[in-house]
């Protein structure tokens, strides 16, 4: 017990170290806004589309930690530590030139564990947004000739966050039930149609879960734009350098709940018990358009080359610990899913991100509301397989798809994204399910090359480990 606690906590040192020195995208359109934002989700959501908002992990091993949805966090029974990375294959085309680029990168690590009988709290850091580009292009002026534009950026932000969820009315079912076990004379009984419409009512409450994180987002970003002319010793060139800062606190809700079928009238009018019990579930998560103050530092100057070298000519702007404000967008989506037993898991989220009210210091905002769309599903053969090959009935296999209709609009050409994502789940150990490595993987395609713009085909993989065990408890015998 002390050599696993001894290990997460030195994990968690390590964690942000790793977060703020990796280069995590080479997208042209990262120089917008904050920047490429990063999944909220982990390899077992990836595999199945990103999908999280009304997906509700099972509490009995493995157990998987949704910190999508922090409502998730009240299923939590065990301590569960998840770590995970990617890695990303980037073709960007654009007209017949194609540059490829990769890399590697840390994703998320989180702890979750059970807080009482009927709550779950989870803490963890993962990025936020990512920023890594280097572009250029050439506009022909007229009487000036060739003017060379270039763009380049890196940074990004990160998130460390705290939650919990909780499950508030979770005994409603049992104490409807043995309230009306017995029931006394002189109380009227109810209707089957009174006991069916109660009874649905109360399970909608005792499966009702609500949770909260609180997010700390931190983290730089810097942009740099050069305008070059072709002759400097008419024109001076111009360098504008941004380099932005912040940390501050920002928040996001969700809630979760189900309906469980487990048995159905027979043709001869008699209840027949499921085999494997339906459950539909549902789902809500909202994220806050809070406004963060940001330092920043921007500074213009002019400059010619003479031999490759460059010599300033005069400063036109400085500007150093400057403060302004960042408001993010308003983001709310919906969940529906479908479970058949512990084998068959269906789910599908809409959400709408409100970037028309994003502000960025000083910047003009000509960004567009996002709709996301995924689906995504899940088959278990056999939870609890024993004997022979019982280790290939345990393996979980995912799969999914994902639509986001982007934000960013250039060119009159909203940039688009599509995907499609398939994964699995390997148990990892002997005789146990406690602990899984989940790979996931995803092809993609991001802008488009009409309008001369860059067009991004993606593989992304991830790969993440969950381990659950029982923590933090004392036990009578050692």
């Amino acid at each position: 017990m002390k050599n696993k606690i001894n290990t997460f906590f030195f994990l968690l040192l390590i964690l942000p170290a790793i977060v703020l020195s990796q280069l995590n995208t080479f997208s042209p359109y990262s120089r917008y806004g904050l920047g490429e934002m990063s999944p909220t989700t982990f390899a077992h959501n990836s595999g199945m589309g990103g999908t999280y908002i009304a997906l509700k992990p099972d509490s009995t091993m493995p157990i998987f930690i949704n910190t999508g949805n922090p409502a998730s966090y009240s299923l939590i029974k065990l301590t569960t530590l998840e770590v995970g990375g990617s890695f990303l294959n980037s073709n960007f085309t654009s007209g017949s030139n194609l540059i490829k680029k990769w890399t590697t990168n840390f994703s998320y690590g989180a702890l979750g564990f059970p807080v009482m009988k009927n709550g779950g709290a989870c803490f963890g850091i993962m990025p936020y947004t990512n920023v890594g580009y280097e572009t250029q292009a050439t506009t022909n002026e007229i009487g000036i000739g060739n003017v060379t534009y270039n763009y380049n950026g890196g940074g990004g932000l990160n998130k460390a966050f705290i939650g919990y969820g909780v499950m508030p009315f979770k005994l409603q079912v049992i104490k409807f039930k043995n309230k009306r076990l017995y029931i006394p004379d002189s109380l009227k009984r109810l209707s089957k149609f009174e006991y069916n419409s109660i009874f649905l009512v109360k399970q909608i409450m005792s499966d009702l879960s609500i949770g909260f994180n609180v997010n700390y987002i931190f983290g730089n970003i810097q942009n740099n734009t050069k305008v070059i002319y072709p002759n400097s010793q008419l024109y001076n060139n111009t360098n504008r350098v941004r380099s932005v800062s912040l940390g501050n606190f920002t928040a996001n809700f969700g809630a979760q709940t189900a309906i469980s079928i487990d048995s159905v009238k027979s043709k001869n009018g008699k209840k027949r018990v499921l085999n494997e019990k339906l459950k539909f579930t549902f789902g809500y998560f909202m994220a806050l358009n809070n406004s963060l103050q940001a330092n920043y530092n921007t500074f213009i100057y002019n400059y010619t080359i003479q031999q490759g070298i460059e010599s300033i000519r005069d400063t036109v702007l400085s500007q150093t610990d400057k403060q302004g404000d960042i408001t993010l967008p308003l983001e709310q989506g919906f969940g529906l899913g479908f479970k058949k037993g512990e084998r068959l898991n269906i789910v599908a989220d809409f959400a709408v991100t409100n970037w028309q009210d994003f502000k960025y210091l000083d910047a003009i905002n000509e960004f567009k509301n996002n709709t996301r769309v995924s689906v995504g599903a899940s088959f278990l053969p056999e939870k609890y397989a024993v004997g022979n090959l019982s280790y290939f009935r345990r393996i979980i296999y995912r799969m999914g798809a994902s639509y986001q209709s982007g934000y960013i609009d250039i060119k009159k050409t909203l940039l688009a994204d599509y995907s499609i994502t398939a994964g699995i789940g390997l148990p990892v150990g002997i005789g146990r399910s406690s602990s899984m490595v989940n790979i996931s993987s995803q092809y993609g395609q991001m802008g488009t090359s009409v309008n001369n713009l860059i067009k991004d085909n993606y593989w992304r993989i991830n790969i993440g480990f969950t381990f659950c065990d029982r923590w933090f408890q004392k036990f009578k015998y050692d």
